[in-house]
């Protein structure tokens, strides 16, 4: 699997500010599923003068995936990577979310 070469496709959803990513390997083999959403800030003019100031963030769900454990940096770190490049940027924390491994053991097939 080549994590470091990876390739992702954004594809918007039925969700304001959340998209379905396909993430695959060179030769187009399936990696992973993750649903992203985007975290804004609330205009500074909707909250009190003494709000704490906060940053956009990007919220990664990992709903699928064939990565062995011993992958996961990696793959979190050329992810986001990607995913910045996306948003051109804009967006500076990206937070992975995963199933528990009792939710993936006990799921009816």
């Amino acid at each position: 699997m080549e994590i470091m070469n990876m390739k992702i496709k954004l594809m918007a959803t039925l969700w304001e500010n959340t998209y379905r990513v396909m993430v695959e390997d060179p030769e187009t083999n399936y990696i992973a599923t993750v649903r992203v959403i985007v975290n804004l800030p609330l205009d500074k003019e909707l909250l009190p003068e003494n709000a704490p100031s906060v940053e956009a963030q990007l919220l990664a769900l990992v709903e699928d995936s064939i990565l062995p454990s011993s992958e996961i940096i990696s793959f979190e770190t050329t992810f986001s990577a990607l995913l910045r490049e996306k948003f051109q940027y804009q967006i500076p924390n990206v937070f992975f979310f995963y199933p528990s491994p009792e939710d993936m053991l006990n799921k009816p097939h």
